[in-house]
């Protein structure tokens, strides 16, 4: 089997990453009741950024083929939904794909400063341009379940310096979450 053919995705390396993608949107999905407050909703890119590390990694050194990290950020834009978000996380995807290409498939410091680019820019579009930028017509939307307020709470919050904060706090636990997937990797899936 020639290199170039090694090199492409087969379907069980599609399946693979899109199902350890869903582990990650499930994630999303199950935390989003401490969307509540307008701290947690602040907090929650945080929070994701120290937990999606583990499925990154484990996609970026066990399937190791051009075009893996693309498509998990694909799936993961598409089940996002809202559409800075999925734009930002489609982007971060190339990105990565652009430094692994450049650094080598699997390479772990590529892949840990590709984490932290994806996930700032899921904070982005995820909690800095919906709840700062456009958050009177998010707040407007969630009138009928009573979230409005909520909404316009962090809205305000995150039109002061609690942004900066907010990427900060996001780059800090990426590289914390990269640290956990690395090492977890590392430890029980070592080939």
């Amino acid at each position: 089997m020639s290199t170039a053919t090694a090199n492409k995705l087969k379907t069980k390396d599609i399946i693979t990453v899109v199902l350890l993608a869903l582990i990650n949107v499930v994630i999303f999905f199950a935390s989003s009741v401490l969307y509540a407050t307008p701290i947690t909703i602040i907090l929650m890119p945080v929070f994701f950024a120290l937990l999606e590390g583990i499925v990154y990694f484990i996609i970026g050194t066990k399937v190791k083929k051009p075009g893996a990290i693309l498509i998990y950020s694909i799936v993961r834009a598409i089940m996002g939904g809202y559409l800075p978000y999925i734009i930002l996380f489609i982007l971060s995807g190339a990105i990565a794909e652009l430094l692994l290409w450049k650094m080598g498939y699997g390479n772990a410091k590529a892949l840990t400063v590709s984490y932290v680019i994806n996930q700032v820019m899921a904070a982005f579009g995820s909690t800095i341009i919906p709840y700062a930028i456009a958050a009177k017509a998010m707040a407007d939307q969630m009138v009928t379940d009573g979230r409005q307020d909520t909404i316009l709470a962090a809205s305000e919050m995150l039109q002061s310096w609690v942004s900066v904060a907010l990427v900060a706090g996001v780059i800090v636990a990426a590289f914390i979450g990269a640290a956990i997937g690395k090492g977890i990797v590392k430890k029980h899936l070592a080939a």
